[in-house]
């Protein structure tokens, strides 16, 4: 039987207005009632993940940043899992940010800020309250998580001095057309890692581990979970190493997730009348 569920947000959880199914989430919710763990796990921040989490209405573990970082919000202490760059690395880093005056985030864990080490002209839109603006001269107080670089021109000069892979962090681009997002993480951090981390934890072998993603970066944690579904619409390579492929036409693939799973008795009964 299943014991805990690892659900990716983007493409899977979240519908087009960027907030969770509303059937899928009293699915979830009556499942993590049944005693079953409900993970969000995400290659998104920290905070993002929590937001999505406290709309679910549930508490528990969250797997973030791409498998780099898990978290329980619900306890002291919170963390429970890192894998982020080293100090020495992010320090450097984030030097060089001022020297080429670019946007660069510092994604330090829960209830740490953000550091900023520019404004961008849209910041009043995605502006949090805890974030805080660091000067040339401060020190990274612990290994970040996650390093967000923003821009165009001190991109190509970023990829010129650090490249896109080295000893102890890679990057990951995506190009947004007048602007690209460059994400630096540690070499090598999938959500099957922080998976692993988890359920080693919650003391869950993985065949009672049931995945649920879109994209290149749910892959890894598709074949290790498991029961590994995947996204209709999703991308090819995650239906190669699915269990399970979710109706192209649904436009609630985790509902679709779930009433499979349930078909195949591996959550038990539930009670649809809640749901329908």
């Amino acid at each position: 039987m299943i014991q805990m569920i690892a659900c990716d947000l983007d493409g899977t959880l979240l519908n087009q207005e960027i907030h969770v199914q509303p059937k899928a989430a009293q699915l979830l919710r009556q499942l993590w009632h049944n005693g079953i763990h409900v993970i969000i796990a995400t290659g998104r921040s920290w905070r993002t993940a929590l937001k999505a989490q406290q709309e679910l209405g549930i508490t528990g573990a969250i797997v973030a940043h791409n498998g780099a970082y898990v978290f329980d919000p619900s306890k002291h202490p919170a963390d429970l899992y890192r894998h982020g760059i080293p100090r020495p690395r992010a320090q450097e880093m984030f030097e060089w940010s001022f020297r080429h005056q670019a946007h660069m985030r510092f994604y330090l864990g829960y209830q740490q800020p953000v550091l900023l080490t520019r404004l961008p002209d849209d910041y009043d839109r995605w502006q949090k309250p805890s974030d805080r603006l660091v000067s040339p001269g401060t020190v990274i107080p612990r290994q970040p998580l996650e390093i967000l670089l923003l821009g165009q021109k001190s991109v190509d000069q970023f990829i010129q001095d650090f490249g896109l892979i080295g000893p102890d962090y890679e990057l990951t681009i995506f190009d947004h057309g007048h602007y690209r997002e460059v994400n630096i993480c540690a070499p090598g951090v999938t959500k099957a890692e922080g998976l692993e981390k988890l359920a080693h934890h919650y003391h869950i072998a993985r065949q009672n581990i049931l995945a649920i993603g879109d994209g290149l970066n749910d892959v890894p944690m598709l074949k290790w979970a498991g029961i590994g579904i995947a996204v209709g619409q999703g991308l090819p390579e995650c239906h190669l190493v699915a269990d399970y492929v979710t109706p192209t036409g649904s436009d609630d693939p985790v509902t679709a997730a779930i009433l499979w799973a349930e078909q195949q008795g591996l959550l038990g009964p539930l009670s649809h009348q809640q749901v329908f």
